[in-house]
């Protein structure tokens, strides 16, 4: 009888060490699974995290970029500014003169022109137009292209004039 119990205790144990094999195989695969799921997790937290970089980057170079075209606004807009105040001078010499010019014609000469003086009136009218407009061609070029040198710029209102 004692082998007879030696055997049922024996096979007992058995299937109780096939059951905990059982739950411990179980447990690794839970475990393996949990493993992988925590890489997963991981691997797309890095990935956020490397979008996230790169989001910010593309934002400085944007604010960089906006930074820079708001001192290009700036600065075109003085130049604006300086170029109007030159015009207004201009126009405010030319008025001044032609009003001197109105002045010192006697007052005993008669009001009409001559022939002679006509065309020369006409001309110097005409070249002082054809002078304004060459300046403004320059202007509108120079703000169109921001890029050329101040020097370039200076050369083409010398030229203009």
């Amino acid at each position: 009888m004692q082998a007879f119990s030696i055997k049922k205790e024996l096979a007992d144990k058995t299937k109780e060490a096939r059951s905990l094999q059982k739950t411990i195989n179980k447990a690794k695969a839970k475990m393996k699974t949990l493993i992988n799921q925590a890489e997963e997790a991981k691997k797309a937290q890095d990935e956020a995290k490397e979008r996230v970089g790169a989001a910010e980057a593309i934002a400085k170079v944007l604010e960089a970029e906006k930074k820079e075209a708001e001192a290009k606004a700036a600065e075109a807009q003085v130049k604006l500014i300086a170029a109007l105040a030159t015009k207004e001078a201009e126009v405010k010499a030319v008025d001044e003169k032609a009003y001197d010019e109105e002045d010192e014609v006697p007052k005993d000469a008669s009001p009409q022109k001559t022939n002679s003086e006509v065309p020369i009136a006409e001309k110097s009218l005409d070249q002082t137009l054809q002078e304004i407009d060459a300046k403004l061609e320059t202007e509108k070029a120079t703000e169109k292209s921001p890029q050329l040198s101040s020097g370039a710029e200076t050369q083409s209102a010398a030229d203009a004039e």
